[in-house]
């Protein structure tokens, strides 16, 4: 039984190291990215910058109380504006609501400040200033704070504070959501460009490469 230590640590480093292996398969690989369809992706969504005949379609799938989705938020912005005819930038919700308890209302505030043509507006602002909503008390503390961003950017506050709880803003968000259940996202952000999945590291080196192939 002198080996008995050894064995031991043998038998808890090979668990060790399928479980690594294990944790490192469950987060996907490159080879499992996805390749959808861009006139699926894209649909008959609204919240788009750029022409629909643009080289590059980004289309993101966010959600406004995601850390990552606010980190990577200024590069997409900058696409669009270094490269406004030639990249098309499409929003898509995907609430992570399990885990994200304002993510919800948040795309419901960007949806009625649509309403009005400020989507992108709100888009902006909401993830500038995430860290202040996204520690408060309740939602109504939320929507209360979502009124006074509505107000900064000469959204009317009447039909703002009407729409936020809409039917229709609800459907907005819940339509992309469904969407993105369907064809089996489960993280935020998830890019796409020009149909394949590609990730946020990589988003700036794909879209420049389409950009300059011929």
């Amino acid at each position: 039984m002198k080996n008995l230590p050894l064995l031991v640590v043998t038998v808890l480093g090979t668990l060790a190291l399928i479980i690594g292996i294990a944790v490192v398969f469950s987060q996907g690989s490159p080879q499992e990215a996805k390749i959808i369809d861009q006139a699926q992706l894209v649909g008959d969504v609204h919240n788009v910058k750029g022409p629909a005949e643009a080289k590059v379609t980004v289309v993101e799938f966010s959600d406004f109380q995601c850390p990552a989705c606010r980190a990577i938020s200024p590069l997409i912005k900058e696409l669009s504006t270094k490269y406004p005819n030639d990249v098309r930038v499409v929003y898509r919700h995907f609430p992570l609501n399990s885990i994200h308890p304002y993510a919800q209302i948040a795309g419901q505030a960007a949806e009625a400040a649509g309403e009005q043509g400020k989507f992108w507006e709100m888009h902006d602002l909401l993830f500038e200033r995430q860290i202040d909503w996204e520690g408060l008390a309740n939602q109504q503390a939320v929507k209360d704070t979502f009124i006074t961003y509505a107000e900064e950017l000469a959204i009317d506050k009447q039909q703002f504070s009407e729409k936020i709880d809409s039917a229709s803003a609800r459907s907005a968000v819940n339509l992309d959501l469904s969407y993105a259940t369907q064809i089996g996202l489960d993280s935020t952000p998830t890019l796409f460009v020009n149909g394949q999945q590609t990730a946020p590291n990589q988003l700036l080196s794909a879209v420049e490469s389409l950009l300059n192939s011929k």
